[in-house]
C-alpha cells in the first residue's frame, strides 16, 4: 500500500509540474463583438473655445515683447489655435459707446514708419511682439503701455479650411457663446 501511495504521489506530483500556464503559444481567433452598454447620463455641454483677458499689457525694451500665460486651470491641445484681440478704443454706433478690438497680426502707419503688432503661441501661452522698419526705441506710450489683450482658443476645426482674415472678435464671440467680460473703463483711444 505504501508503494501503491508512494507511486501515485509521484505520478501527481509529476502531472501537476508538467503543467504550467504560459503566454507562449499560438493567439486564438477574436470573439463576437458584445452588446453596447446601457446609455450614461447626458452630461453638461462643455466649452468649445476659451477667452482671457489681459490688462495693463506693456511693451517694454530691448525686447518689446511679453509673454502671456495660459490659465493655471486651462490646458491647450496641440491642434487648437488661438486668436489674438488688442482693444483699440471705442466708436459711437447709434448713441451707444462700442468697444473696437483689433485681430492681430495688426500694422499701422506711425510717424517713424510701418509697425506691426504681432503675435506667435503654444500650448502653454501667448508671445506679443513689436516688429517695425525703425528702431523701436522711438515709439511712444500710446504704442506700447496699458493694453487690453483678450485671447481666444478655438478648436483647429473651426480654423482648418477658413480662408482670408482672422474673424473679429464679435463673429468668434458669437460662434462660440463666450462669456461677457465686460465693458472696459479709461480705454486708451490708438492711432488709427
Amino acid at each position: 500500500m505504501k508503494i501503491l501511495l508512494t507511486i501515485m504521489s509521484l505520478g501527481l506530483l509529476l502531472t501537476f509540474s508538467a503543467c504550467r500556464i504560459s503566454d507562449e503559444g499560438p493567439i486564438g481567433p477574436q470573439g463576437p463583438q458584445g452588446n453596447d452598454g446601457p446609455q450614461g447620463p447626458q452630461g453638461e455641454p462643455g466649452e468649445e473655445a476659451y477667452v482671457f483677458e489681459y490688462e495693463g499689457v506693456s511693451f517694454t525694451g530691448p525686447e518689446y515683447e511679453v509673454i502671456l500665460p495660459y490659465a493655471d486651470d486651462f490646458t491647450a491641445l496641440t491642434s487648437d489655435v488661438t486668436l489674438v484681440y488688442l482693444l483699440w478704443g471705442t466708436d459711437e454706433v447709434n448713441g451707444e459707446t462700442v468697444e473696437v478690438w483689433r485681430p492681430l497680426p495688426q500694422s499701422i502707419i506711425t510717424a517713424n514708419g510701418l509697425l506691426q503688432y504681432n503675435f506667435d503661441f503654444t500650448i502653454y501661452d501667448v508671445k506679443l511682439f513689436l516688429d517695425a522698419q525703425f528702431p523701436l526705441d522711438n515709439l511712444t506710450a500710446q504704442d506700447t503701455d496699458n493694453w487690453i489683450v483678450r485671447i481666444v482658443v478655438v478648436p483647429g476645426k473651426f480654423w482648418n479650411g477658413r480662408k482670408g482674415s482672422t474673424p473679429s472678435y464679435d463673429e468668434v464671440v458669437e460662434l462660440y457663446n463666450l462669456p461677457d467680460l465686460g465693458k472696459k473703463e479709461n480705454i486708451i483711444e490708438r492711432k488709427r
